[in-house]
């Protein structure tokens, strides 16, 4: 009997005919399995830009996503970014070729993605600031012990490493805690099941955990006698959501606890440049990492990303670099290649071509090269300047300048605050109260401070 048949029957109990409404809804549902299925909650980040898009407040400021922005709120493209364009539409041989990219990108693009990161940002002229003479990146480069794969951006690289350890090496992760709200979603949807948080920030304080950090790491991995290694997230630099990262001397100490205990370390490079404005300083940890005092028997794992760097953020253009150990066997790096090639397959095939063409040409012409090193610093400038503002405007004496850097300012505001802010005055911030810096300009910064000084004088 359909819907329309209980409703209109004529004579039909008015009782009678919704118990058997309800019983033709009950027997609909069982039908499907997808009536099952619950809502998922919006995404913590991406889903607040829609609300700050149905806000009717003409004040309302988005204070949300790590895209940056310039001085009159407009997301530019970078000088070196819009010449490379200009370059590929020019010429024909660079964009006549809408083909499939291979599985793992095009050769080009990884070619000179390998040279930037482990020759360039490992280059003697570092490394002796640091204290050594070599470049151990071109060495592994030499002896070919990377496996390299283009990704989409950071998050296709941490997507791609998680499948592949939970696959064939581990399924235990640490990651800190405050730490990017994504990391915790990826690694549990492609199979780890063993997620735990270490110390990393003290809100009252705010200042950085390390000692707790390490204390965690110590007392929790080495007690557990499974032959199933750890593996454990490092922000490489500007720590999301922080802002705060350790010091070169922390840094020593954490590198030596995580290769003390055989975890395997996954660098997360999402903000390469941000933090000092110099792209080939701001690999410190990269090259810490690879230094042959530390050997990690199951892989050093890079996911690094042209998105904030080269406002590149819809092309989703990055890379996920596997470093094999010294002592693996020559067929190791076949086999991992191959793994990587059947995980990328059965996912997305082949990366798209255009943004990687972009970021390649500007890795391999030097005055393109020359101008992305200057934009980066006009763009880390900036957000210090805004940072400063900050600092000077609302005295907040957890401004921290010679750790706190990057896209984003730590408020430390409560949940209850940042709705507050949110429903009252249109200021939008990531539920744990991260800001990000760019949306903040000439036109609405008075707006902002004044409002942040009312929420704090109203909790004195």
């Amino acid at each position: 009997m359909t819907i329309m048949k209980i409703l209109t029957t004529k004579g039909s109990n008015p009782t009678i005919a919704l118990k058997q409404f309800h019983r033709y809804l009950n027997t609909t549902n069982k039908l499907s399995l997808l009536n099952q299925i619950e809502l998922a909650p919006p995404d913590k980040i991406l889903g607040l830009t829609e609300t700050f898009n149905n806000d009717v407040n003409p004040s309302k400021v988005n204070l949300t996503v790590g895209i940056y922005k310039d001085n009159h709120g407009k997301v530019t493209t970078f000088p070196s970014i819009a010449k490379a364009q200009k370059l590929i539409d020019r010429e024909l041989g660079l964009n006549k070729n809408l083909s499939y990219l291979p599985i793992k990108g095009g050769k080009d693009y990884a070619e000179n993605v390998k040279h930037f990161l482990y020759d360039e940002s490992c280059s003697p002229t570092n490394n002796l600031i640091e204290g050594n003479r070599n470049n151990y990146g071109k060495q592994l480069l030499d002896n070919d012990r990377i496996s390299f794969a283009q990704t989409l951006s950071g998050t296709g690289a941490l997507a791609i490493s998680a499948k592949f350890l939970a696959l064939f090496i581990s399924k235990k992760v640490w990651i800190p805690n405050f730490s990017w709200a994504n990391h915790m979603n990826i690694f549990n949807k492609n199979g780890f099941r063993d997620i735990h948080y270490y110390s990393y920030y003290d809100v009252k304080s705010g200042q950085l955990t390390v000692d707790a950090w390490l204390k965690d790491l110590k007392e929790k991995v080495s007690k557990d006698k499974s032959p199933e290694p750890h593996c454990i997230i490092l922000h490489a630099c500007c720590h999301n959501p922080t802002g705060l990262d350790p010091t070169r001397e922390d840094w020593d100490k954490i590198i030596d606890t995580i290769n003390e205990l055989k975890m395997i370390p996954i660098i997360d490079m999402a903000y390469q440049g941000l933090e000092s404005g110099d792209l080939i300083k701001d690999a410190y940890l990269l090259r810490k990492c690879i230094n042959p005092k530390y050997v990690w028997d199951n892989g050093l794992f890079l996911c690094q990303s042209f998105a904030k760097n080269m406002g590149l953020y819809g092309e989703r253009v990055g890379s996920l670099s596997i470093v094999a150990p010294s002592h693996s066997q020559p067929r190791v790096k076949e086999a991992v290649d191959s793994q990587l090639k059947r995980i990328i397959r059965s996912i997305y095939s082949s990366p798209p071509g255009y943004g990687s063409r972009v970021a390649s040409l500007v890795l391999s012409d030097p005055d393109l090269k020359s101008q992305w090193f200057k934009d980066v610093t006009v763009m880390v400038n900036r957000l210090q300047g805004i940072r400063d503002q900050l600092s000077s405007n609302l005295d907040w004496s957890t401004v921290n300048d010679s750790q706190q850097h990057g896209m984003f300012y730590f408020t430390r505001f409560p949940l209850p605050v940042v709705q507050e802010l949110r429903d009252k005055y249109s200021l939008y911030l990531t539920d744990d109260g991260r800001l990000s810096l760019s949306g903040i300009n000439d036109s609405n910064i008075e707006y902002i401070c004044d409002t942040f000084k009312k929420i704090e004088n109203q909790s004195k």
